[in-house]
């Protein structure tokens, strides 16, 4: 097996472990108005480059004087250079950067957007706005509106003023105190649940670099997950996924039909032991295997920190922010509604986040997946109960950009988008759960860090349900 492919299976386990559940830094109106050398006059429209400033100050970028390749007597041009640099901004299609001329908010919208993380070419989710499909920048426009960032009427082509873009950043780059708020009630209200049982649907979809696409077919993954959890820590899983290859594009003579192949799997966790089983058509009868105790994290630690933490440590409580988006009505409960967004790209302080319990096996092989990925941003939207603080209704996209190589091997995939979705939860129903015989009597399988693509824990296997609330 390729090591990217080793690299990516385990690094996207883990991203999508610890969804977020961090508290935003708040930047100010003021903080920002302090990038500019002199006090701008009242209603002064905002141009590019002062907004390559702003934007840098507001995401905590780090910009010198002495940047290279700074040109210009600008006072924002190393701010400009520092985004240029990082593909934030990019030009006109002549070429030009066109700094001193005035920015839109679609222009504001885009930029911010690259700066949170979402890569090029990712599906643009259903909104209603104001914004035609046919647009360059309707993509980006239609994540910050889910977010509620933007508001579907706004004029996404009217010029700023220098108010109006230090108050869109303040708000992109903040969180709602009142969403803050019912965030900490939603983390402490999990922490008191016994059990709980959720149902709901994934897909995966993968695109290659341009320069591979005839190497690697584009490929998606659909399927629906069942989980229970029953706290310290029991927990029973199963994924019925279908993978999709396009079949005139992809060789072999054991492509089903149609190019969709249809895998199951199933897992138990009891007593700090993971039994899984795997059904692949075409392979012999599915067997049942044992993980070893010492192959795995301490579990339960994981979970009862987790549970009961305030949030992430402080390497990542500026990574992701928190908006509130009104009440509405979910399952039959009255529940607020809380999107969340954020972006990490520092690997170190993700693996921070976890509570403890690794193995210094999987540590070290964790360290190493990092080296795969070169972005991951989280985009979500959660339904918290007005009167019980628990999660009804959730939906979180991660949207992962690859690095070029890793370890001398070219990593094919450019982006990954992963989407899960539950709309059906249920608490302290008295899930108990129950290994079957022929689990228990399963052969024990190693779990290295050679083949860690093989028998990992699910994506919610830290015992948190998919979101903000755990």
């Amino acid at each position: 097996m390729k090591k990217w492919f080793q690299a990516l299976i385990l690094a996207v386990g883990l991203i999508l472990a610890l969804a977020p559940a961090a508290l935003a830094g708040t930047v100010t109106d003021d903080q920002l108005r302090q990038v500019f050398p002199q006090t701008p006059a009242p209603g002064k429209t905002l141009t590019r480059g002062e907004f390559a400033a702003l934007l840098a100050r507001a995401a905590g970028m780090q910009v010198t004087a002495d940047s290279a390749g700074t040109r210009g007597d600008a006072w924002y041009s190393p701010a400009v250079m520092a985004l240029k640099e990082k593909g934030v901004i990019r030009g006109y299609p002549d070429g030009g950067l066109h700094t001193d001329r005035p920015v839109t908010l679609l222009e504001a919208a885009v930029m911010a957007s690259r700066v949170l993380g979402l890569p090029d070419g990712v599906a643009a989710p259903d909104v209603k706005g104001s914004l035609g499909r046919e647009s360059w920048g309707y993509t980006p426009y239609a994540w910050l509106v889910r977010a509620g960032l933007l508001q579907p009427g706004q004029d996404a082509g009217a010029l700023l003023t220098v108010d109006e873009g230090v108050a869109f950043l303040a708000r992109v780059f903040g969180s709602d105190p009142e969403a803050e708020k019912i965030v900490q009630a939603a983390q402490q209200a999990q922490a008191k649940v016994k059990d709980l049982k959720f149902a709901g649907s994934m897909a995966i979809s993968a695109r290659p670099r341009p320069e591979a696409v005839g190497k690697m077919p584009p490929v998606s993954i659909q399927g629906n997950i069942m989980s229970e959890f029953s706290y310290p820590l029991s927990l029973y899983q199963k994924m019925d996924m279908i993978l999709n290859l396009p079949a005139e594009k992809t060789p072999g003579e054991d492509l089903p039909a149609g190019g969709k192949m249809q895998m199951t799997m199933e897992q138990y966790l009891v007593d700090g032991t993971m039994y899984q089983k795997i059904e692949i058509p075409g392979m012999e009868k599915p067997q049942w295997m044992k993980l070893p105790k010492e192959a795995l994290p301490d579990l339960q630690t994981l979970v009862e920190q987790s549970r009961n933490a305030a949030g992430l440590p402080p390497g990542l409580k500026d990574s992701f922010h928190f908006r509130y988006l009104g009440e509405g009505i979910e399952n039959g409960h009255k529940v607020h509604r809380i999107a969340y967004y954020g972006r990490i790209d520092d690997w170190q302080a993700l693996m921070q986040a976890l509570p403890g319990g690794l193995t210094p096996e999987m540590e070290q092989a964790l360290n190493q997946a990092g080296g795969v990925l070169k972005s991951v941003s989280f985009w979500g939207v959660e339904a918290v109960g007005v009167e019980d603080n628990l999660t009804y209704a959730s939906e979180m996209t991660g949207l992962v950009a690859f690095a070029n190589k890793y370890q001398g091997e070219t990593v094919p995939l450019e982006t990954m988008t992963i989407n899960m979705k539950v709309t059906d939860y249920q608490y302290n129903s008295g899930v108990k759960i129950q290994v079957p015989a022929e689990a228990l009597a399963a052969p024990e399988v190693p779990l290295t860090p050679s083949a860690p693509g093989i028998a990992q824990p699910l994506p919610s296997d830290n015992g948190k349900s998919p979101g903000i609330s755990g």
